[in-house]
């Protein structure tokens, strides 16, 4: 799976780390619904810290479509909630 993280690059992830991201993704997505921009702060910044600590940075002169896209910790709730929308997200970042 290839993640993009706004602002760092792309990761290519192994699958038996989905477990813990889709858990995050939950939690964003529930940030979200809550209007917590605190919480989801530290959800894109737990998610972004997991994605590059598990998996294999991609050389930054290829760039290949990523599966998903971890957007950068700063994102207000309002950007994230218009970007699920736009993308009909209704189950979080992470498709499916």
């Amino acid at each position: 799976m290839i993640v993009r993280i706004m602002g760092q690059g792309q990761w290519e992830v192994p699958e038996d780390a989905m477990r813990r991201l889709n858990v995050l993704d939950e939690m964003v997505r529930q940030s979200v619904e809550a209007r917590d921009g605190h919480a989801l702060a530290g959800y894109l910044t737990e998610m972004g810290d997991y994605v590059a600590r598990v998996g294999t940075p991609l050389s930054g002169d290829k760039v290949v479509l990523s599966d998903f896209i971890v957007p950068h910790r700063s994102a207000s709730v309002s950007e994230i909630a218009e970007w699920m929308q736009e993308s009909r997200a209704d189950d979080g970042l992470i498709p499916g």
